[in-house]
């Protein structure tokens, strides 16, 4: 820990060392700027974070915020690409439902992306609520701004924000003014992107935005040549065709702003996002001879289809100069389907059988696909505020959403490879899951003096969760005769999409062998939440502020017709936030102690017989007895002269696990007590001890007027845990129980689920016109072509030595930008 903390401190000791030479050199003795400087120059950029207009400096949350032009410059354009640029946020990427997954601080949930499961790092859009992470919400164009707030946001944010939330403000219209631009993107790997937006005023009252994005590449993973093994069916391999980590992304956005008087206005969004990309799919940890680490030996094709479709919604009024009432609202849309191959070839076919005439390896191809699915989601709140300059800022407000779910997701499993022998299926159909979230909140800052504010907040939520008829239909070889166990007979048919509109008690009769059981369950909870904090005027541009805040996230309701316990949080905070230099520099710091209960984890846990065959996996979500998490976060904006810039982000952090008893269902089965293992004290997933980056970028000014600007960045991490199991060498409750199919336990390897510290760096080369209406760019991302693992899991296990894959973050890519503005 102290080695971590003297690193940490060292970055920003350098940092400060090669700054305050030129600092010194280029400050005034006055006390206000030489020249005018942008927001982004002064740090005065306009935040939200507490429900009303405040500057990012002025604002006591640790809070980071990016208007369009940084993201431009950063390369962002997704919510994984702006993981680099802010302190503690992680993230992952699943496949099967094409979802993004954060973390903040260390707490972070890797199966919040159907209604299993919500995530812990809330996500909104124009102030609206995203309960999934697929869809629109995940891209950034034609943004006025994207702030991460960092720490509970219970009081105003509410549900599942529990260690912060990603807001997304979108541009709004303009009254009066018709402007506009359009971006062309290409580089490797195909990859060709259009995005633009276009400002129109249609009176004096109402103007109209429309914003576009598409964006595609072939993506990276090559397919494998199928294996030449006699008695191996090779057409049943995937060697031509869309590959994985392909994308294909289109969305569009039209806005309107409706202001017929100064004390009303109206703006109103729809948002329509298309994706027939690819999933991603886990790559071989170490490939196997002959093979690149970007390829698979792939016997199912990547598919994706999905979309989603948004309205959202905000009115402002002023009833009086002092009181505004605001009504926000918003519904969406998300659907879709996926396949994608759930064995990732880790297991090749190799021609033989056993005893009984099954293709070896046994069970070894798997094949996930998400049929159907539909996500509809409503909100409504009303908040009543003060405005202007009080001596108490206050708002309350009444919140109610309504979430209601389905999906039919299949697994299918045979021998071998995709033509072998049957293994196993299973198909989980929830038809109506549903989720109801009510709320009130206030919030009141006392201005007890001119540099002195005290702010308090409560927040009581109660949220019911159901599912309406949810069933698994899996096979369990019931009236199966001997013919029909036979290769090819009625009980082998496997699911493989089979009768898309049926029931499952439809599905059981089409399907003989197979039986359902039930997920009916529901739950109800609802808690307090709280914030207390003061912040006071240090001196000259610097704030402080100290805070107490807890959060909340309610209980879980499983595939199992089960109940998980609701998930809390204390947060103890203190910051600074400051500018020096004659406002060259501008510095942020936090430092947080946190303190959960009842922790919700989740792990998929495969059930086998004693014969290795499986029985049922299923999605559990356990509480462990808590977890804590502290750190320390760092922020630097550094103008060194006028033509120079230097930003720095920085975390320390540790985290821990404390009291859970679980099964790694990756490696060992699920149903044998021999397999449980004691997690206390392990760290969290995607929580590495520090990371940072620091990036710079010189402006060339030519004789024309118009600039050459190189940037470079880059991050570097220390290495991380990419699961709560911390690799497998932990002492296991029965490790040498005869009844255990897995008598060596604890052999497999301490590191596959762990990230080695790493430096990932990008570079571009920006020139722009004298006249600021257009630009020209070079880039490349990820300059070392580092293999950076995004998760870790295992195939093959327990009948074979595991094989370990991971999810990539993409691998080097270069590309030229041009952007016109009118």
């Amino acid at each position: 820990m102290k080695r971590y903390a003297l690193v940490a401190g060292t970055a920003l000791a350098t940092a400060f060392c090669g700054i305050a030479p030129a600092l010194a050199q280029n400050a005034a003795p006055q006390t206000a700027p030489t020249a005018p400087q942008s927001q982004a120059d002064t740090g005065e950029i306009i935040v939200t974070a507490t429900r009303r207009e405040t500057t990012l400096q002025s604002t006591p949350i640790a809070v980071s915020a990016f208007s369009q032009a940084t993201l431009d410059k950063q390369q962002v354009k997704d919510v994984t690409d702006l993981a680099k640029f802010v302190p503690s946020l992680q993230f992952n990427q699943q496949g099967d439902q094409s979802a993004v997954l954060l973390t903040l601080r260390g707490i972070g949930n890797d199966s919040a992306y159907t209604e299993v499961a919500d995530p812990e790092v809330a996500i909104y859009v124009d102030g609206i609520y995203s309960p999934r992470s697929q869809g629109a919400s995940v891209l950034m164009y034609d943004m006025e701004r994207v702030e991460v707030l960092r720490g509970p946001q219970g009081t105003l944010f509410g549900r599942n924000a529990t260690v912060g939330a990603l807001s997304l403000i979108s541009a709004k219209p303009k009254l009066g003014k018709f402007e506009g631009n359009v971006e062309v993107t290409g580089g490797n790997y195909n990859r060709l992107g259009v995005r633009g937006a276009i400002n129109i005023p249609i009176s004096e009252t109402l103007a109209m935005r429309v914003a576009f994005v598409t964006d595609r590449h072939d993506g990276y993973a090559d397919f494998q040549a199928a294996p030449d093994v006699a008695g191996i069916n090779r057409s049943a391999f995937v060697t031509t065709g869309k590959k994985y980590y392909a994308a294909d992304q289109q969305s569009g956005r039209v806005s309107l702003l409706w202001q017929p008087s100064e004390r009303f206005s109206w703006n109103l969004s729809g948002e329509v996002f298309l994706d027939n990309g690819a999933p991603v799919i886990g790559l071989l940890q170490t490939a196997r001879a002959g093979t690149d680490r970007w390829s698979t030996l792939s016997d199912t094709a990547p598919d994706t289809d999905r979309y989603s479709v948004a309205v959202r919604s905000t009115m402002n009024y002023d009833v009086t100069d002092a009181v505004q009432l605001s009504y926000i609202a918003g519904w969406s849309r998300i659907g879709g389907s996926t396949q994608t191959d759930a064995d990732a070839g880790a297991l090749p076919p190799t021609g033989t059988t056993d005893a009984s005439g099954n293709d070896l390896p046994l069970g070894a191809f798997g094949e996930n696909r998400t049929l159907s699915s539909r996500y509809d989601f409503q909100s409504h709140e009303l908040q009543l505020k003060s405005s202007g300059k009080q001596t108490i800022d206050w708002i309350v407000g009444a919140y109610y959403s309504h979430e209601k779910n389905r999906i039919r997701f299949d697994i299918d499993q045979r021998n071998g490879y995709r033509d072998g022998t049957f293994s196993w299926a299973g198909s989980f159909i929830q038809a109506n899951r549903q989720i109801d979230s009510r709320a009130v909140f206030g919030q009141a800052v006392w201005h007890a003096t001119d540099h002195l504010r005290v702010t308090g907040g409560l927040r009581y939520t109660s949220d019911k969760k159901q599912d309406i008829g949810g069933r698994n239909v899996t096979y369990s070889g019931d009236g199966c005769s001997a013919a029909d166990l036979a290769p090819g007979g009625a009980c082998q048919a496997g699911i493989f999409g089979a009768y898309p509109g049926a029931t499952a008690e439809e599905l059981v009769n089409l399907l003989p062998g197979y039986s359902i059981s039930s997920n009916d369950v529901k739950g109800k909870w609802d808690k307090l939440t709280y914030l207390a904090r003061v912040d006071a005027d240090l001196a000259q541009d610097t704030l402080g502020y100290a805070s107490i805040s807890t959060g909340f996230k309610s209980g879980n309701i499983q595939d199992n017709a089960g109940l998980t316990d609701p998930e809390t949080l204390t947060n103890y905070e203190v910051g600074l936030k400051t500018r020096m230099f004659d406002r060259r520099v501008t510095l942020n710091l936090a430092a947080y102690y946190s303190d959960f209960k009842d922790y919700q984890v989740n792990q998929a846990v495969t059930y086998r017989d004693d014969a290795g065959n499986v029985i049922r996996s299923q999605i559990v979500t356990q509480n462990a007895k808590g977890a804590t998490a502290y750190g320390l976060e760092a922020e630097l904006t550094a103008n060194l002269t006028d033509n120079d810039r230097l930003q720095f982000s920085g975390t320390f952090q540790k985290t821990k696990l404390d009291d859970l008893e679980s099964v790694d269902g990756r490696l060992y089965d699920g149903g044998k007590a021999s397999s449980i293992v004691q997690l206390k004290g392990n760290e969290l997933a995607h929580a590495p001890r520090f990371s940072a980056t620091a990036s710079y970028e010189h402006e060339f000014e030519l004789a024309s007027g118009a600039t050459i600007t190189p940037r470079i960045s880059t991050h570097y991490e220390t290495k991380s845990w990419l699961s709560y199991f911390n690799g497998d060498a932990n002492p296991f409750v029965n490790a040498n129980d005869p009844a255990d199919n897995m008598p060596d336990r604890g052999t497999n390897g301490t590191d596959w689920d762990r990230q080695k510290a790493y430096f990932r760096s990008d570079a571009s080369l920006r020139y722009t016109s004298a006249s600021q209406n257009y630009s020209v760019e070079a880039f490349i991302q990820n300059i070392e072509d580092g293999k950076i693992r995004t998760n870790a899991t295992a195939f093959g296990t327990p009948r074979y030595d595991p094989v370990f894959l991971s999810n990539l973050q993409p691998p080097r890519t270069w590309g030229v930008r041009a952007k016109a503005n009118f």
